[in-house]
């Protein structure tokens, strides 16, 4: 049996979605409760690897098992045993050709850039101190809407596609925060902070407008900006 996993996580405490040998991942502690649960070894395979400190809202995997519980059985255990900054969300049995990266056809970033530095959300939102044009950061963004090939601003891996489409970049000032937000058919390494960091940079006046164009035409990465910090990346959801 193939079940559909959609969870939420505070990544402060670990290094990132995928296990690691130096150090503490959520696919780790999902995959220890769900086999403790099972009482067999349990695989989890997720939509997409986080770094280490991003966040997730609706992060989905799917995991097989020879275990009849049903779904709401598997919620409440897995919220049960799970640590309080791992959350089930929603749990489903799912046809076995289900498969959580493969069948993804869309996922959407949220990154929170705080005008003011605030000690209980710092592992929540980055901080910027500079004033920024937020009409210049508009005009930057909307060049990323649309097929392009993103490699300057990702981290190249080897026969991993690097041409995306980009439905939606947007950008939203509120009095006290920066709300980029950003709607693809798929993702490459860094690649959100980086368009997020050079973003902010043509704000603060320090590269011009037209960075935006060469990198997404000559994909040089030396060109694009300082990667923003990973504690305002957000994985929101992922569409089916």
């Amino acid at each position: 049996m193939r079940y559909k996993l959609t969870i939420a996580y505070d990544g402060t405490n670990y290094q990132g979605f995928q296990s690691q040998n130096n150090g503490l991942g959520i696919q780790q502690v999902l995959e220890e409760t769900l086999s403790q649960i099972a009482k067999e070894s349990i695989q989890v395979v997720a939509s997409g690897r986080t770094d280490k400190g991003v966040h997730a809202l609706g992060q989905v995997c799917h995991f097989d098992t020879q275990n009849p519980m049903t779904d709401s059985a598997w919620l409440r255990a897995l919220n049960t045993y799970l640590p309080n900054d791992i959350a089930v969300l929603d749990i489903v049995l799912v046809d076995e050709s289900f498969h959580a990266r493969f069948s993804a056809v869309k996922k959407c970033y949220v990154y929170v850039l705080a005008k003011d530095y605030n000690i209980f959300r710092r592992n929540y939102e980055a901080y910027i101190k500079y004033p920024l044009n937020v009409d210049w950061m508009q005009q930057a963004i909307q060049k990323l809407e649309g097929t392009h090939d993103f490699k300057g601003f990702g981290v190249f891996v080897e026969h991993k596609p690097t041409v995306r489409t980009m439905f939606q970049a947007t950008l939203e000032e509120t009095d006290t925060h920066y709300i980029f937000t950003f709607i693809a058919d798929g993702f490459l390494k860094y690649m959100v902070r980086s368009m997020v960091g050079t973003i902010t940079d043509i704000g603060r006046g320090k590269r011009p407008l037209s960075i935006m164009d060469d990198i997404l035409e000559h994909q040089d990465r030396s060109k694009v900006g300082k990667t923003a910090s990973p504690e305002g990346l957000y994985l929101k959801q992922v569409w089916y």
